[in-house]
């Protein structure tokens, strides 16, 4: 007879899940990301931003400003 399905093969079995973390593991991970979260509201936060009307060199130039100091500078403002 011909199967309608003639030449596929059969679905590979299911990937086998994670194991669920353990409580230790839970804690440590919550610990340390209010640390991580503690530490960046103490650290002082910038703007780099041009003023008046500047041209593309400019621009860039504080576009590269922004990245340097990147974890602590507003990224894209809207004014």
């Amino acid at each position: 007879g011909s199967s309608p399905h003639r030449g596929l093969r059969p679905a590979p079995p299911p990937a086998p899940s994670r194991s669920p973390q353990s409580k230790n593991q839970k804690k440590e991970r919550a610990a340390a990301l209010q640390n991580s979260q503690q530490e960046y509201g103490t650290v002082p936060h910038s703007f780099v931003f041009h003023r008046g009307r500047v041209g593309k060199n400019v621009r860039r130039l504080a576009a590269d400003v922004r990245k340097v100091m990147e974890p602590f500078t507003a990224r894209a403002l809207k004014v």
